[in-house]
């Protein structure tokens, strides 16, 4: 598609004019205004994002840091059923509450984002929850069910200490699909589903993500549109390594949902993933679950990675409000 955009934001897709909504904050309408991507060298030929990793390291970390000055929390490297973890503590010992646990899948397109913390840190903040901040296996060096087998030997290894109806499972983008993924593995393994699941930017299926993948970026209208599903350099496709994407465990949503906890959708109308979300909110109330969506107005993908935007601090309050409501004692 092409497209200009104005220093002010204001994007131009021929005759058709598209301002930043005034109902933004001034911070969100700053951010909206801002390429993200301005400053960083354009390859003549895509570079998979797995290559990038080490690039991107320090980038991660500084959103860490900035989430832990934002939210203090302890944090502990730990290993649990074999699986390197980090465990996510409220700093205040009098706002731990012991009697749920949330267990966080980072996002990062099955292929970077190990050691990502800025979904965990808020959360364990606000809800008092510790949190496991899961550090599973990547593609393409460790394809589907590797990242699956991971998560559910470490929700094994919590339910030693923990009811599944005090756990919860999250994620974003990547890990917002692992964790459906993980909660149809469960279900074929016989074991108890957490009381409850976050999807944010993600969907339900691998084999069709709607149409907004093909309208928007990983940041709105900035930036290069993500590769489909069979290039060789798509995180998706490494991910799938031959993987039937209409698999139900792959794509869940394709499969028997009536089993699945309540869960919350979040994402934005920019939000590249927008289509996947919406179809898999309409999947599970189809199947009878109780769901949710929360859609925000101009908001890019994972936007609640931008810590300092008002609207961030509101997601994470609806984000935590909804695991304290089906964790609380």
């Amino acid at each position: 598609m092409s497209y200009q955009i104005d220093a002010d934001g204001t994007v131009h897709l021929g005759d058709v004019r598209v301002p930043v909504p005034h109902s933004l904050s001034d911070q969100a309408r700053a951010y909206l205004s801002t390429d993200p991507w301005a400053a960083a060298p354009m390859p003549d030929e895509p570079v998979p994002m797995w290559a990038m990793r080490d690039a991107m390291a320090p980038a991660f970390d500084a959103l860490n840091t900035q989430a832990q000055a934002l939210y203090p929390v302890n944090i502990e490297e730990v290993r649990l059923g074999g699986v390197r973890c980090h465990r996510i503590r409220p700093a205040d010992a009098d706002c731990r509450r012991r009697e749920g646990l949330l267990i966080n899948l980072h996002g990062g397109g099955f292929v970077v984002g190990s050691g990502a913390l800025v979904e965990a840190i808020p959360v364990a903040a606000l809800t008092g929850f510790e949190v496991i901040a899961v550090d599973y296996r990547l593609a393409p060096e460790h394809p589907y069910p590797a990242a699956v087998d991971d998560v559910l030997a470490v929700y094994r290894a919590c339910l030693a200490d923990h009811d599944a109806a005090r756990v919860g499972l999250y994620g974003s983008s990547a890990g917002g699909f692992l964790t459906a993924q993980a909660i149809a593995s469960m279900q074929r393994e016989s074991l108890p589903v957490p009381a409850c699941a976050g999807v944010f930017s993600a969907g339900g299926s691998l084999a069709d993500l709607g149409d907004t993948r093909s309208i928007f970026t990983l940041s709105g209208f900035y930036g290069q549109h993500s590769l489909p599903l069979g290039h060789p350099l798509s995180e998706l496709t490494v991910y799938l390594a031959g993987a039937d994407p209409n698999d139900p465990l792959v794509s869940p949503e394709l499969g028997d949902l009536s089993a699945f906890p309540p869960t919350l959708l979040v994402s934005g109308t920019r939000d590249a993933l927008l289509s996947a979300t919406a179809n898999f909110h309409r999947a599970l109330l189809r199947a009878g679950c109780a769901a949710e969506l929360i859609v925000y107005d101009a908001m890019p993908h994972s936007h609640w990675y931008a810590l300092d935007l008002p609207e961030t601090r509101e997601t994470l309050e609806f984000m935590s409000a909804f695991f304290f409501r089906h964790l609380a004692a």
